[in-house]
Parts: structure tokens; C-alpha cells; sequence
């Protein structure tokens, strides 16, 4: 099994492990487990956010394709996003809407908006304009502090790397607080049914082999 996970991909659940190699196994197991749990509210974290975003957005400018607005478009780094997902989209039929494109952007670019923006002055054109009237009582390099935080983990999720190191606790309050500010009814669906809690409450078990790895 180590052959097949890679030498250098098991060393650092090895190194966790004061080098048993049946207890880093389990690690490596409960650690795909963990992040099979935390996918979910990370998804309806990244889709209530960027649909939240392009409400606020759309409305503030008076069109779906915001972006198009030479007052509103972002700057060279998010418009290199946008082109690209237009380009993505053609490929695989021609035509889209705004709402394709929206959906083709990553959580990388709609939290790109809660920053300064460099050139482009993100908090005069979206931030002030717009976005805070949508998280009311936030400050704005807070919220996207804790975003990046999220974008992080979502990333080492989707390219399955080690995620067993960090406060996953902490991890699963911060995405659910987020999301309480961009859909509150999700946000208490996962408060109340998430796995989470019960799959970090079964580390030590697991890692003693109490408790079978769940697969």
C-alpha cells in the first residue's frame, strides 16, 4: 500500500507517526475520511458565496455580465479568469450565459473580490459600492482572510493532500460561520447533520484501531 500511495506522499503521516507504519496507514485513511466530510459544507460554502457575490454584483451594475463594464470590470488577473472560463466554455458547446461563467469561475476568483485588488481598487468598486450590504457588520480584509483560509483547504481537498496536520476543528466552524453569511439555511442544515464532528471525534480510535477506517 505504501508503493502504491507513493513513498514521498506517506512520509509526512510516517513522520506523525514516530514511524509505525500500521498507525500512519490508519491516519492516511481518517484523513481521506476527514476530507470526504469537510467537502461537503466547502462546497455550499463556494457556490452560496459566488452566487451571493454575483446577486450583489449584478444588481449594483444593472447586468448579469458585470464584468463586462469597463467601470466594473475587475482587474487583469480576474479578467485573464473570466476570458479563460469563456473560453473553456465555448470549447464544450458555443454558446453560455452569464450564469455559465459564474459557475465556471473558482472560489480563488470570487474571493479575489473581497481583497484590494491592486489596480483594479476592489473596495471602492465592489466592497463599498456593494458587497458589504451583503455582510453587514464584516470587515472586508477579515472576511477575506477567513475566505483564504477556506480556498486552501477546499484546494488540498481537490488534490488530495494531507490535511490531517490541521486545526480541522477550527476548519469546520470557520466554514460554517461563513456560510451562515451567505446562506443561513445551509449553514444550520450542516450545523445540525455534517458528519464533521462525529468523523474528527473518531481520530484517536481509529489510529489505535478501536474503531474500523471507513472507506
Amino acid at each position: 500500500m505504501v508503493e502504491a500511495i507513493s513513498p514521498e506522499r506517506f512520509r509526512p503521516f510516517l513522520d506523525a507517526c514516530d514511524g509505525d507504519v500500521v498507525v500512519a496507514l490508519r491516519l492516511y485513511h481518517w484523513d481521506a475520511e476527514a476530507a470526504r466530510a469537510l467537502h461537503s459544507p466547502l462546497r455550499d460554502l463556494e457556490v452560496s458565496l459566488r452566487n451571493r457575490a454575483q446577486r450583489q454584483l449584478a444588481g449594483k451594475f444593472g447586468r448579469a455580465d458585470w464584468w463586462n463594464l469597463r467601470r466594473a470590470e475587475p482587474n487583469d488577473w480576474g479578467m485573464g479568469d473570466i476570458r479563460a472560463a469563456e473560453e473553456r466554455l465555448v470549447r464544450r458547446g458555443g454558446r453560455y450565459a452569464p450564469c455559465d461563467v459564474v459557475a465556471a469561475l473558482s472560489f480563488g476568483f470570487w474571493n479575489s473580490l473581497f481583497s484590494k485588488g491592486g489596480a483594479g481598487n476592489y473596495e471602492m468598486k465592489y466592497w463599498n459600492s456593494s458587497l458589504r450590504h451583503a455582510f453587514k457588520g464584516q470587515r472586508r480584509e477579515v472576511l477575506h482572510t477567513r475566505l483564504e483560509v477556506m480556498r486552501s483547504l477546499r484546494n488540498r481537498i481537490a488534490h488530495h493532500e494531507r490535511i490531517s496536520h490541521r486545526r480541522l476543528d477550527e476548519d469546520f466552524r470557520t466554514a460554517v460561520d461563513l456560510m451562515a453569511l451567505t446562506a443561513p439555511a445551509l449553514a444550520a442544515r450542516h450545523e445540525k447533520h455534517s458528519q464533521v464532528p462525529q468523523v474528527l471525534a473518531r481520530r484517536e480510535s481509529v489510529l489505535s484501531g478501536e474503531e474500523e477506517i471507513a472507506l
